[in-house]
């Protein structure tokens, strides 16, 4: 292991002497990184190609396959991480894989909105449009596309919030609902348009009824 992060130090310290400045942008194809800032190259570098953070990895912007314990992407992050933590601080188009995945600054505008898969123990999104499947699935604004988990929030939702295998979820949907809501509890404020299937199913404002087992719904 310390042979193979030796050696793409190497190629990255070599990456980085022919990197590409356009103004203040610099440009690496390769980063290898200990624990940030004990990296090649520094932090302040986007990287299009592959990063490999033995401990913890920070870069500017990121295209590419990202692996490692911990990395972070401080703006917008394009392509696939795969490690304990991945968090990618600006927009959000690909995969996250690991334990934890964070994605906390996205914009709730379509051309500014996250999109890709979450896949872990935790995954959060300021907004996000695609997959979220882990144990807690978090989206703070909106949330388009299907969470999946033991514990699912949202402020507004349009799709589907479910238990793995569509039981056994706590569904929340601080906003309006466009879509489906399968779990043991199942909450939303009002619901636009579907309905909620499961033991306990609380819509606030519109539905059938305040609080119904079974099935609750607005059309």
């Amino acid at each position: 292991m310390i042979a193979m992060v030796g050696a793409v130090s190497m190629t990255a310290a070599q990456g980085s002497t022919t990197s590409v400045a356009c103004g203040d942008t610099k440009s690496t194809p390769i980063m290898a990184s200990l624990v940030a800032p004990l990296q090649v190259p520094s932090r302040d570098y986007d990287v299009s190609g592959f990063r490999l953070s033995l401990l913890y990895g920070d870069c500017r912007n990121f295209t590419g396959l990202d692996i490692g314990i911990a990395q972070r992407t401080a703006g917008e992050f394009t392509g696939l991480a795969v490690g304990g933590v991945n968090i990618a601080g600006g927009q959000f188009y690909g995969g996250q894989v690991g334990l934890v995945n964070w994605n906390p600054c996205s914009s709730m505008k379509w051309g500014k909105r996250s999109i890709g898969a979450q896949v872990g123990l935790f995954n959060g999104a300021e907004s996000f449009c695609g997959l979220q499947d882990g144990l807690v699935n978090f989206s703070k604004k909106s949330f388009v596309g299907w969470q999946s988990g033991f514990l699912n929030f949202a402020d507004d939702v349009s799709g589907l919030q479910s238990g793995f295998c569509l039981v056994g979820a706590v569904n929340v949907a601080h906003g309006g609902v466009y879509g489906v809501q399968i779990g043991l509890v199942n909450y939303a404020r009002k619901i636009e348009s579907g309905v909620q299937v499961g033991i306990v199913n609380i819509i606030a404002e519109n539905g059938w009824a305040p609080v119904l087992p079974i099935v609750n719904g607005s059309f």
